[in-house]
């Protein structure tokens, strides 16, 4: 979807509900004027092929239409909470051939330490500005087109001489997932990662991110899988090189938030509470009756009598 691309949905959803087959309309946010077409168009159907299908993929918008959502099956897609969810995640994605890629005491913990800095920025977006000023939509697609730029740099990398760290910072920093980064600070604290994360030190047998996240000393996918699965499943916020009181903070404003929303889809015909106010739904009743006792007793006429 997007610009003037309601004529093409059009046709092919009139093609797919003849001949059947399944309709895919990605970036439906792009065409919210076609989308009240879109679904007055399904439920006037009288007749369609039992293999029709429709789905939408969407960016979440407060004007999308409402009725498509109530009348749909609905799945999302979101980064996994904690860096223990996403480097398994990441991990679940991969396979042995790649841990297996090149023999090479390089390989292995550059690739763990890439898929844990992964982690890290999606995860400091639940931070909201204490994690970043802006929040940047990182995704396994930049993962994988930094390691295969590690791959290609081992590949080349003539023998006895060292990484060029210098070229894999400037990389991930600045291109692969810098790339994305507008906002200047949040390009500094990029730097600064791969700076802490990537140099000689990420081989010595002492490195490690953080008290109890360390690079493990195995070759088998499994065995990546069962050391991440020993990670706590609340993340401290040195990980994420923030102070102590970011958890504080972050854990208050979940609260406040979840109670909000809470509070907003609670029901209308609530009860009065203990003080005895009445409640919105009851105020409305009582001024709705109190209009219509108004308009009999204006619309009486003139020459008609008033008793009472």
């Amino acid at each position: 979807m997007g610009q003037e691309q309601e004529i093409l949905a059009r046709h092919y959803l009139q093609q797919t509900i003849t001949l059947g087959g399944w309709l895919l309309l990605q970036n439906a946010h792009l065409g919210l004027d076609y989308l009240e077409e879109f679904y007055e168009t399904l439920i006037a159907m009288d007749t369609f092929d039992p293999s029709f299908r429709v789905w939408l993929i969407t960016e979440t918008h407060s004007q999308f239409p409402i009725q498509i959502l109530q009348s749909s099956i609905k799945f999302t897609n979101e980064p996994p909470q904690g860096a223990r969810a996403g480097l398994k995640r990441t991990y679940g994605l991969t396979n042995q051939d790649k841990l297996e890629y090149i023999e090479t005491i390089y390989w292995r913990p550059l690739l763990y330490t890439t898929s844990f800095l992964h982690s890290i920025v999606q995860e400091r977006r639940k931070l909201g500005p204490l994690g970043s000023n802006i929040l940047y939509e990182f995704n396994q697609t930049d993962w994988e087109a930094f390691v295969q730029y590690i791959q290609n740099h081992l590949d080349d990398m003539i023998p006895k001489l060292n990484i060029s760290w210098k070229a894999l910072r400037y990389m991930i920093s600045e291109i692969q997932y810098g790339g994305r980064i507008t906002d200047d600070r949040d390009r500094r604290l990029m730097i600064t990662h791969a700076k802490k994360w990537f140099n000689d030190l990420l081989f010595s047998s002492d490195f490690k991110f953080y008290d109890g996240y360390s690079i493990p000393k195995v070759k088998r996918l499994d065995e990546y899988i069962d050391y991440v699965d020993k990670f706590p499943l609340i993340d401290p916020p040195q990980i994420f090189g923030l102070h102590s009181n970011a958890d504080i903070t972050y854990s208050t404003n979940r609260t406040k938030s979840m109670l909000e929303k809470i509070i907003h889809i609670q029901p209308k015909e609530a009860s009065s509470n203990i003080s005895g106010i009445e409640t919105r739904d009851k105020i409305e009743l009582f001024n709705s009756s109190c209009k219509e006792t108004f308009e009999d007793f204006v619309s009486i006429d003139d020459d008609e009598t008033i008793t009472g």
